[in-house]
């Protein structure tokens, strides 16, 4: 936004230079950005915030000066018209059919003018403002925008069909040259300005070359209204449009600024061009009530630290713009001004009491230093834990995106209709939410494929969204691993390709670093995962998740060659299971005794079940029992399987003896034959 500093000081008594009258406005947040010489005058270049529109005019920022400075307010007094024609008087007729996109238009019929060039100084003004004069009728209605915030637009009369004005959507097919020549075809969410028979603007972006004020107008209707903030931006959007009339429309224009604008823009219609004010037509929905807000004194001292006198408070309200309906010894009942829709609770008026009153005359405290029992949640902290525990176990985090394709949820091996679908997505790629870490998982390991990086140790903490029953939605927090290529690779160059039991291992040193116990792993069968490699992970007989190796035709359409083994689990259950806190436990006093036994097995056979066995037949001395061997091969037929279990036995009240270890491993060997059919290899 340009603001003419010559322009400025006609509106507020400001003694000020450009460059200091610059550093009070943005200690204020008003950001001047530049300050310029132009001739004997300067232009200030102001950075304006979205809620702020009423600063995107002269008189929006003589107000803010005025009430920085002290300075005394001079806005131009508009010339005083007789009230709005009523219906049926009117040789125009004006009528809104979309009045929730336009709650008030106003139509101001000016007849005999002269259009010509400007004068000198409005001339100058406009050209100063970074726009091209054209005429004395359009630059003063561009004049009248930069001075009061509200943009205008003058229709030829004599050109609009029927003498009649309506305001409505476009229908499906309609098109309109716009004033700068270009064609643009209208669809039915654009809201028009329209005569008897065609359209003659696009509301709030830019009038039609059909009815443009050129050197042979005569009469004139003079537009001025409210139009709805997104309808204008969407429209502009769609025909890749912006002016600075949808600029201010979109930010929000003064409703009630609307008849004030066309009366100033009359005035000096009349005195630049001639002619006689005819009819004035307003058509409005009932006005919105002002914002009632109640400011306490001690609630906004408190807030500030500070200890601002009434009258001064008083005082600061008043020069914003702001009414006071009553006043008492603990504060104000305020009304909010129209062009302040920013203006909507106590909170609010106390932030512009502070910016007028000075950031620096607010004197610095150190607030009282609070010790947190808790720095942080738990769940945060457990999360931090498991990423700890991945990345120490040489797996790197990854984020991927909760929005994916269905094409890519289907490829991955999942239904994509199960998969909440997004009602407006920006692209093809971003359609529905992720319904599982799994895609994004595959997505990333065909990325870094793809680029030879082909040995993967990945992980991601993420939400996953699904439907719920009657028709709700549920997220929750999942945790995936993904592992591929080598395992690891040692200095003297030996490695062995990531495997099932790789995963599993990881998900164990993970339950371990939680404090979790009592997790399993049964055999399941589960899309995308391959039957033959695939385990149900649970905590106390509770399925919190699974792993294996992803099926092969999954792969295949993600052009995946490498084999790939992925777990994912409900991260929520899993950290309602953790016990993160230590606890000590008192060294041994006597040696444990170790003993490893092999045995032939069917290869369907679990380990769970050969653990279970082995603790339910050793008693009370068996510490732990381990799975540290599985082997196949030509010693082995090949419906069986060889597995070496190390067995640690122990007694906290003595040292072991050789017998005892010796009758709870016959035990062991005969419960084993007995249940599973195993024998000693």
């Amino acid at each position: 936004m340009k603001i003419l500093y010559s322009w400025l000081k006609e509106y507020v008594d400001v003694k000020a230079s450009p460059e200091k009258l610059a550093e009070i406005l943005t200690m204020a947040g008003l950001s001047v950005e530049s300050v310029s010489k132009l001739g004997d005058d300067h232009i200030l270049e102001i950075e304006i915030t979205a809620n702020r529109p009423d600063w995107l005019s002269v008189a929006g920022v003589a107000r803010e000066v005025s009430a920085l400075t002290g300075g005394k307010l001079k806005i131009p007094k508009p010339l005083k018209t007789k009230a709005h024609t009523p219906a049926g008087q009117s040789s125009v007729t004006v009528k809104v059919e979309e009045k929730s996109l336009c709650p008030r238009y106003t139509a101001r019929v000016i007849r005999n003018v002269k259009v010509g060039e400007s004068p000198a100084w409005l001339k100058a003004r406009i050209e100063a403002m970074g726009l091209r004069a054209v005429n004395n009728i359009v630059d003063i209605t561009n004049y009248c925008l930069f001075e009061t915030g509200e943009p205008m637009h003058a229709f030829d009369l004599d050109k609009l069909s029927g003498a009649a004005v309506t305001v409505r959507k476009a229908h499906k097919g309609e098109k309109l040259v716009v004033i700068e020549g270009a064609e643009k075809a209208l669809d039915d969410t654009a809201l028009i300005i329209a005569d008897s028979q065609r359209p003659i603007a696009i509301a709030g972006v830019m009038g039609g070359l059909n009815t443009e004020v050129n050197f042979s107008t005569k009469n004139i209707l003079l537009e001025a209204a409210y139009f709805d903030p997104v309808s204008v931006r969407r429209t502009g959007r769609k025909l890749g449009m912006s002016t600075e009339s949808s600029y201010r429309f979109e930010r929000r224009v003064d409703i009630n600024n609307v008849p004030h604008a066309s009366d100033r823009a009359l005035g000096l219609i009349l005195e630049a061009a001639g002619g006689e004010a005819a009819e004035f037509i307003d058509v409005k929905a009932p006005a919105e009530k002002l914002k009632a807000i109640t400011l306490r004194y001690g609630r906004l001292n408190g807030i500030l630290g500070t200890d601002i006198l009434p009258a001064k408070v008083t005082k600061i309200a008043a020069s914003l713009g702001m009414k006071v309906r009553a006043s008492s010894k603990s504060g104000l009942k305020l009304e909010a001004p129209g062009f302040r829709y920013d203006l909507k609770s106590e909170i609010d008026v106390i932030e512009e009491v502070a910016r007028v009153y000075g950031y620096g005359n607010i004197p610095a405290t150190l607030l009282d230093v609070v010790e947190q029992p808790v720095r942080m949640e738990p769940e945060m902290v457990l999360c931090n834990r498991t990423r700890e525990c991945l990345t120490g176990l040489g797996a790197d985090e990854i984020m991927t995106y909760s929005l994916l394709s269905k094409r890519a949820i289907a490829a991955a091996g999942f239904d994509a209709l199960e998969a909440i679908d997004i009602k407006n997505p920006l692209t093809s790629e971003q359609e529905a939410m992720r319904p599982s870490l799994i895609p994004g998982m595959l997505g990333a390991v065909s990325w870094n494929i793809n680029r030879k990086s082909k040995d993967l140790k990945l992980f991601e903490l993420g939400n996953v969204y699904m439907k719920g029953s009657g028709g709700g939605f549920g997220e929750r927090k999942n945790i995936c691993i993904g592992i591929a290529g080598r395992a690891f690779e040692t200095w003297a160059g030996s490695s062995r390709p990531a495997d099932f039991f790789e995963l599993k291992g990881i998900a164990e040193a993970l339950f371990g670093s939680l404090g979790i116990k009592d997790v399993s792993f049964n055999r399941a069968g589960r899309l995308p995962f391959s039957g033959s490699a695939c385990a149900e992970i649970l905590i106390k007989s509770q399925a919190v998740g699974v792993l294996g190796e992803i099926a092969g035709r999954v792969l295949g359409a993600l052009d995946i060659k490498e084999k790939v083994y992925i777990l994912e689990a409900d991260a929520e259950t899993i950290l309602k299971h953790a016990k993160p806190d230590k606890s000590f436990t008192e060294l041994p006093k006597y040696p444990s005794v170790y003993r490893d036994i092999s045995i032939i097995i069917g290869k369907d056979t679990l380990n769970a079940d050969v653990v279970s066995v082995i603790r339910s037949s050793a008693g009370p001395m068996l510490k732990e029992a381990r799975l540290i061997d599985r082997y196949r091969g030509k010693q082995v037929s090949e419906d069986k399987v060889s597995l070496t279990y190390r067995l640690e036995y122990q007694d906290p009240a003595r040292t072991l003896e050789e017998k005892d270890v010796s009758e709870a491993h016959a035990r062991i060997l005969r419960e084993l034959d007995e249940k599973l059919g195993a024998k000693l290899r």
